[in-house]
């Protein structure tokens, strides 16, 4: 028998196996019963296989055959299941026909795509929990969002002008508004379908995606009301790690835009971010087994407003800055930058990233990015202090002082770096 048939028989049979013995292990754990198992499964796929190999050799209809033959059973045993145990649900039987066409791929020699298929096949099936976790945590509301990302994305954007009209940009401005809604609405689901789960770091982080100014206040004025001294590093470590995310944040919008600043950018931004994530840490491990209140990010963040709202914004800034930076030189770029960053850090980074690919020079725009998100820090840690207590703006004061002080020393230091091969 030629080893090459033989090798894709044996290939035919595991990956069928592997598809049933998931479904067999699923079954068992939810106490049902399946139409097929693992035998059955690799049954299937060999049956596939067999299939394609009579098609090539023997007759060349006999596939379509063969495909109705295990369509009328596999259909067969869906209305049974519907009929006899008053039971919904098509998962097992759609992943019967498609370890058939697995078996079909094998024998054509398409052997990496039938593997990779099923790894996708079991990982998919093996995710139900999780899924199901997804559907009960996610609204009509949300769907809604995710519709109008893709409408804003591919419906309108390729329509706008790429090119300045009175200082503003129409395409790239409408781009940054679609950057900031994705990972708004990222850090959102983030929230709402892992917060709870894996609790206060996770929370904090996906917060930190969402609005790391948002998260600071509304954790700052939770915990002011609280008696309980022992939540101050719960709620601290959720804070550290909210701002911590935004550092990672800043470097991704930089780097969607121009990747030349992404590499000037990524040692300062990078290491600062896992200085911060290990702060936060020592801070969460201190913190009693208790999960923070995620209401404060209820709200879907991706609508039609908001993101006409910080398209708005970024035009603005972008203006500012363009006719500033003429007029002014860097000096002007650098005061606009410390403004812009108390309010909004994002702005003024896609902002300044989009420039520095025209008329802005590389270091002058890290420079800006960099004055930004140290004044947007420095605005958060002021909002602790107002609106908390002192214990925690004591706490995180010594936080975002090491956070700061070492990023800036290694911006400056990556600075002089960029500097001095230039100039040789």
């Amino acid at each position: 028998m030629d080893l090459i048939l033989l090798k894709g028989l044996f290939l035919s049979l595991f990956l069928g196996f592997l598809i049933g013995l998931e479904r067999n292990i699923s079954f068992k754990i939810e106490n049902e019963k399946s139409f097929a198992g693992s035998r059955t499964f690799s049954l299937i796929s060999l049956f596939g296989y067999i299939s394609a190999f009579l098609t090539d050799k023997l007759f060349s209809n006999f596939i379509y055959i063969s495909f109705f033959s295990v369509s009328f059973l596999i259909i067969t045993a869906y209305f049974l299941k519907v009929f006899h145990y008053n039971k919904q649900g098509s998962t097992t039987h759609i992943s019967a026909f498609l370890t058939f066409l697995l078996g079909i791929l094998v024998y054509f020699n398409y052997h990496l795509f039938a593997i990779v298929t099923t790894i996708i096949i079991v990982t998919v099936l093996n995710l139900k929990p999780m899924f199901k976790n997804i559907e009960s945590r996610l609204s009509s509301k949300d769907i809604n969002a995710a519709i109008l990302l893709l409408g804003m994305s591919f419906l309108i954007l390729p329509y706008l002008p790429d090119k300045m009209i009175y200082f503003i940009n129409p395409y790239k401005t409408w781009l940054m508004a679609i950057i900031i809604s994705s990972l708004s609405f990222l850090g959102y689901l983030g929230i709402k379908i892992f917060g709870e789960k894996y609790g206060i770091l996770i929370t904090g982080a996906a917060g930190g995606f969402v609005s790391s100014t948002a998260v600071t206040y509304s954790l700052s004025k939770l915990y002011s009301k609280l008696n309980n001294q022992k939540a101050i590093f719960t709620y601290a470590s959720a804070i550290a790690i909210a701002n911590t995310i935004m550092f990672a944040r800043v470097l991704v919008e930089a780097g969607l835009i121009n990747k030349e600043i992404l590499k000037l950018l990524f040692l300062p931004y990078t290491l600062t971010t896992l200085l911060g994530i290990y702060l936060s840490y020592r801070l969460y491990k201190k913190a009693p087994n208790e999960k923070i209140n995620t209401n404060f990010i209820e709200k879907n963040p991706l609508s039609l407003e908001e993101a006409i709202k910080f398209a708005i914004i970024f035009a603005v800034i972008y203006a500012i800055v363009h006719i500033i930076g003429n007029k002014y030189g860097n000096i002007g770029i650098y005061l606009i930058s410390l403004i812009s960053g108390i309010t909004d850090v994002d702005a003024i980074t896609l902002s300044l990233s989009s420039l520095s690919k025209q008329d802005l020079s590389l270091i002058n725009a890290s420079i800006g990015i960099a004055l930004a998100t140290i004044s947007n820090t420095l605005f958060k840690l002021s909002i602790v202090w107002f609106f908390s207590k002192k214990d925690l703006a004591k706490t995180l004061t010594r936080f975002f002082t090491i956070l700061l002080v070492f990023f800036i020393l290694i911006l400056i230091l990556t600075l002089f770096v960029k500097i001095y091969v230039y100039t040789s």
